[in-house]
């Protein structure tokens, strides 16, 4: 029974959920459920009359991570990652999981998702997206992409110290970034450094409930004598050094309001991370020179710095680009402690004390060497590229033709060049330079005609791209399996009404998708075993529907209805995902295209809602 301030109620069921579970198991007279299961049970429970309790077992998300960290917890054997050449980027799997290490990936056929290793909490919430791009792998230790060229003695002795802050008045820092990524311990590091050189100190963190992505500030002053500090916190326009871990939470007006033209010196790390409005509502502007910017025309001075590039390329981990940002600022000259205090503060913190010392002098070289880092950089990598071609048209253009060549045939790729041809033509009647109308033309037409099938993502798995980001990410001892809902075995999703289950495949599968990539020839025709699905129907309906479309924006384009064409040619982008994914978008979209249609017609400029990242 349940006993209450109102009374005692006697209970009609009692279910358990766990985490920790893969299948439902019995104990003793009770089932526990795993968390697939947990919209099943909830309606269970809904429909059940009288009083009903639900047991949900799960560790806290921020504290298993900090065990891990700490070498309390093991790592789980298993990782996820993700086959961005497969990816729609229609983030469903964010949805699924609310997590910001599943992380924007730019790449040449646009916005992809990609899975943030050192960040990932392990509870495999993100597979549950129903999309054909995720992969298992089960025993496969991280591989650090660069060789560390040295100790930290080495290291040490390349570079010259700095002159040491001033401190005629107190200095103010303030510190921004997302919860879960060290921003508190970078703060606390800072005020040992400074207690053990003498200076009086206060700190204050300002957390976010603790939640991992939350926006976190820590405020450090810093003074000569205790009577100069008279509040914690760092007031409105007071900030004399700003260290952006976030650049994204630094130019937020949260963030904005601790800044002063004529006072602050701001270090940036130039890397953008998922924030709420991404996860939540899958939006995001991606272009970091926008935030920085901001922070720019708010600053005395400004120096940025991507420190998670730095810190996966050259250590092997990104959670240590905030020690790193922590000895490019010391480098630069901005903080009022001195080298030695700082290197026996991180001693003090006894948590990976070599490698945090690695990191925080490979942040002053990149600081003191900043031309041969970042020239270094790249080529060292060997990640997948992302578009780098934004300014030649003729090339990206050129480029799908080739990849609609690969995709289906030579005639296939030729549709797409004529019809690509003719936007390009009617622009330049009308605005005198084929720009922005037959860009998107030709990324939308694209999309539209190379819509992922079995056969695309059997191919996709197969042209050598994946093993190489496989090769890259993890040592050679692993075991692989794939995250499928192939149409001839699909069931119904207990834990996700109106979806099929996604199911397991071994490693087998990778030489199944070798040979099914030969099958693209019955793409469409009468013989293709996949063809009939509803799924294939409407994207092969779409891609001739948005084909037609594209060609009345020809016939009838002129300057007055250039927005509306723009808005028109740009419906293929909202097309994204799988299986019930994909049908949703194409019903929004599908209910667009005749308010579109006649905006266009009108030559009026239409409401376009923002599109999802």
């Amino acid at each position: 029974a349940l006993i209450t301030l109102n009374g005692v109620f006697s209970m009609a069921e009692i279910a358990i959920v766990s985490a920790e579970e893969d299948q439902p198991r019995l104990l003793g007279e009770r089932t526990i459920f795993p968390r697939g299961m947990l919209d099943e049970v909830q309606r269970k429970l809904r429909a059940t009359s009288g009083c009903t309790v639900l047991i949900y077992d799960q560790n806290c998300a921020t504290e298993l991570r900090r065990k891990r960290k700490r070498g309390l917890t093991a790592l789980s054997p298993r990782r996820v990652i993700i086959n961005d050449a497969v990816c729609e980027g229609c983030g469903d799997c964010t949805a699924q999981s609310g997590c910001v290490s599943v992380e924007p990936l730019i790449t040449e056929t646009g916005l992809k998702r990609t899975i943030n290793q050192s960040t990932c909490n392990q509870d495999f919430s993100c597979v549950r997206g129903f999309c054909p791009s995720f992969v298992s792998v089960y025993g496969g230790e991280l591989r650090q992409r660069l060789q560390q060229t040295g100790d930290v003695a080495n290291l040490r002795g390349r570079l010259s110290e700095p002159a040491v802050a001033r401190l005629d008045t107190p200095v103010s820092i303030v510190i921004t970034g997302v919860g879960g990524t060290g921003i508190v311990t970078i703060s606390q590091l800072l005020g040992v450094a400074a207690h053990l050189d003498g200076r009086a100190v206060s700190t204050l963190d300002m957390t976010g409930l603790a939640q991992k992505g939350g926006a976190v500030f820590s405020h450090v002053r810093i003074a000569a004598q205790r009577e100069q500090l008279h509040a914690t916190r760092v007031t409105v326009g007071r900030a004399d050094v700003l260290i952006a871990a976030d650049v994204i939470t630094a130019a937020s007006v949260d963030g904005q309001q601790f800044l002063d033209a004529s006072r602050t010196c701001s270090i940036v790390n130039t890397h953008l991370m998922p924030t709420s409005n991404f996860v939540l509502r899958q939006r995001a502007d991606l272009d970091s020179s926008n935030w920085v910017e901001r922070i720019r025309t708010l600053s005395r001075a400004v120096d940025g710095v991507d420190a998670n590039s730095l810190s996966v390329g050259y250590l092997g981990d990104a959670t240590m680009a905030n020690v790193l940002l922590l000895g490019y600022a010391f480098q630069m000259g901005r903080l009022p402690v001195s080298l030695a205090a700082l290197e026996r503060a991180i001693e003090l913190n006894g948590v990976a004390v070599e490698e945090n010392l690695y990191a925080f002098h490979f942040g002053r070289l990149a600081a003191a060497e900043p031309g041969r880092i970042s020239a270094e950089l790249p080529a060292q990598l060997g990640v997948m590229e992302p578009a780098a071609e934004q300014d030649d048209l003729d090339a990206l253009i050129a480029r799908r033709v080739q990849m609609l060549t690969d995709y289906q045939d030579a005639k296939y790729a030729k549709r797409y060049r004529q019809l690509v041809d003719e936007v390009a033509a009617a622009e330049r009647r009308v605005s005198g330079a084929a720009g922005s109308l037959t860009n998107a033309a030709a990324r939308g037409l694209y999309k539209a005609m190379a819509y992922k099938d079995e056969y695309e993502v059997a191919r996709l798995y197969s042209d050598g791209r994946f093993q190489k980001k496989l090769k890259e990410t993890f040592g050679d001892d692993y075991r692989l399996e794939v995250h499928l809902s192939p149409p001839l075995l699909q069931r119904a999703d207990s834990g996700r009404v109106g979806f099929p289950r996604k199911r397991r495949f071994g490693r087998w599968m990778l030489w199944a998708f070798s040979v099914l990539q030969h099958g693209k020839f019955l793409r469409g025709s009468w013989f293709d075993p996949v063809g009939a699905s509803i799924e294939r129907r409407r994207e092969r309906a779409w891609r001739d529907r948005y084909g037609a479309l594209v060609r009345e924006v020809v016939n009838d384009l002129d300057e007055a209805r250039l927005p509306a064409a723009q808005a028109i040619v740009g419906l293929a982008d909202q097309v994204r995902g799988f299986g019930p994914v994909k049908l949703a978008a194409l019903d929004r979209v599908e209910a667009d295209v005749e308010r579109l249609r006649a905006a266009f017609h009108d030559g009026a400029s239409p409401r376009v809602t923002a599109l999802a990242a």
